[in-house]
C-alpha cells in the first residue's frame, strides 16, 4: 500500500465558502465499512483582516483534541498556506510564505528536525483545503461528466502527485439528492491507492461525505481508511469570534484514551 500523508484537507473541504459569518461544522470519521468512530473533527470558517481562513480541531473519539490545522487562503483559495500539527507524536507539516518565498516544512515527530524545502512552482497546483475551492470552481464541468487532472501537493514527499477527478454519479443520501465524484492517482501505480469517493450536495457547495485514506493516522502510525460524514444538521452559522480564539488556543492531548 502506498502510504501518503494527505487528504486531511478534505475535512476542511466540507466547508462552503462564506465571507462574513463565522461557521462551524462537525465531522465524524468511521473505519470504512464499520460503525467504529476513529476520530472526530470540528471545523470553523471565518474571515479576518480580509483573508478567508479555516481552523480545524481533530478530536479523539471521546472528544479531546489531538490535532489542529490552520489554513489561510493566501496567495489563493486553491493554493493556500496551511499548518497542521498532530500532538500525539509531534508530526508537523505545512506550507508557508516568507518574504514572498513559499516553503514546504515537515517534521516527522517531536524528536526529528524540521525539514524545509522550496515549494515547486506550478501554476495549476492544488494545496490542502484548496481542493474544495478547485471542485467548486470546476463544478459544472465535473458534475456534467467531465474530468480534471490536478497536481496535488504531498508535503511529506515535498512534491506533487498527479490526480484525476471524474466519474460523477447522482445518488440519494437520507432521501436528499447528492452527486458523487471519484478521485484517484493518474499514474500506472494508481492501484497502490484505492479510489477516493467524494459526496457533494447536488449544487456542489458542500462536501457531505468522504471515503478513502485520510491524513490522520492510528496509534500504529498508519494512515486510516475512513468514511467521514459531515451531517448538514451539524452545521451552524453566526459563531462568535471568541469561540474560534478558544479553539485556536485549546491544549492538545498527546494520547487518546482507549
Amino acid at each position: 500500500m502506498l502510504r501518503l500523508r494527505f487528504f486531511g484537507f478534505l475535512s476542511l473541504a466540507a466547508i462552503a465558502m462564506v465571507l462574513h459569518a463565522t461557521e462551524r461544522y462537525e465531522g465524524i470519521a468511521y473505519a470504512r465499512g464499520t460503525d467504529q468512530i476513529v476520530f472526530r473533527e470540528t471545523d470553523w470558517l471565518f474571515t479576518r483582516e480580509g483573508i478567508s481562513q479555516r481552523l480545524v480541531l481533530y478530536r479523539c473519539p471521546g472528544g479531546a483534541p489531538f490535532g489542529r490545522k490552520w489554513v489561510r487562503d493566501v496567495p489563493s483559495a486553491v493554493a493556500p498556506d496551511f499548518d497542521f500539527t498532530d500532538a500525539r507524536d509531534g508530526y508537523h507539516e505545512g506550507v508557508r510564505t516568507e518574504r514572498g518565498v513559499r516553503q514546504i516544512f515537515v517534521q516527522e515527530n517531536a524528536h526529528s528536525p524540521m525539514q524545509v524545502k522550496p515549494l515547486p512552482a506550478d501554476p495549476n497546483a492544488v494545496l490542502d483545503a484548496g481542493f474544495d475551492a478547485f471542485v467548486r470552481m470546476h463544478w459544472q464541468e465535473l458534475s456534467g461528466g467531465g474530468s480534471r487532472r490536478i497536481p496535488f501537493l504531498i508535503p511529506s514527499r515535498f512534491a506533487y502527485l498527479q490526480f484525476k477527478i471524474s466519474s460523477a454519479q447522482d445518488a440519494l443520501v437520507d432521501a436528499q439528492p447528492v452527486r458523487r465524484l471519484k478521485m484517484g492517482l493518474d499514474a500506472w501505480y494508481a492501484f497502490a491507492l484505492p479510489a477516493i469517493e467524494l459526496t457533494y450536495d447536488r449544487n456542489g457547495q458542500r462536501l457531505e461525505e468522504f471515503a478513502g485514506i485520510a491524513t490522520i493516522r492510528n496509534a500504529s502510525g498508519h494512515n486510516q481508511d475512513v468514511h467521514i460524514v459531515f451531517a448538514p444538521q451539524d452545521a451552524h452559522v453566526g459563531i462568535a469570534d471568541a469561540e474560534v480564539d478558544r479553539a485556536g488556543a485549546e491544549p492538545l492531548t498527546s494520547m487518546c484514551a482507549e
